[in-house]
């Protein structure tokens, strides 16, 4: 199971930005400035795409999030989750949601025994990043988006779809 299928299923794309970003601090493959500035550690490198964009983001936390949730690399994510069916297009196909499979899929991650912190952030969004000072550097960022919060819903709110209550991403 993928640290991206996982919080694309928890969160959607904005799940998916935080979960990369997030590991790669944690890792150590990048630097996270007191002013919440990203900088990609020299010879650090990428395991899967969604990383690659990670590592070249060379601005804030609140930019980088916002850049990467609309990059090719994590609608690509959605595009392959959507294609295996394990998330289903809801009225008009506007909104997507996990479908039955993706449902097993995150409750297979849930009970993952020594998981590690990348797919924990993805299932729980920011109450997932295991250090305090980086969850509050990466808190401030976010501001009140809720799929990133970790609301112990799979980052879904009553009502809402992965790309939120009127169609933007989370």
């Amino acid at each position: 199971m993928d640290r991206n299928e996982v919080a694309y299923l928890s969160g959607g794309r904005r799940r998916v930005a935080l979960a990369a970003l997030a590991t790669l601090v944690i890792e150590g493959r990048m630097r996270l400035s007191h002013d919440g500035k990203l900088y990609s550690v020299a010879g650090a490198g990428a395991a899967d795409p969604v990383e690659e964009v990670a590592l070249a983001q060379r601005s804030g936390l609140r930019e980088a999030l916002a850049t990467m949730e609309g990059h090719e690399s994590v609608r690509a994510v959605e595009e392959d989750l959507l294609h295996r069916g394990l998330v289903a297009r809801r009225w008009l196909g506007l909104s997507r949601r996990p479908a039955p499979a993706g449902k097993e899929l995150i409750e297979q991650a849930r009970t993952t025994k020594g998981r590690g912190a990348a797919l924990t952030i993805a299932l729980n969004g920011l109450v997932g990043i295991p250090d305090l000072k980086i969850r509050r550097q990466f808190g401030g960022a976010v501001g009140g988006k809720g799929s990133l919060r970790g609301q112990g819903t799979g980052g879904w709110s009553a009502g809402e779809s992965i790309d939120g209550p009127s169609g933007s991403s989370l």
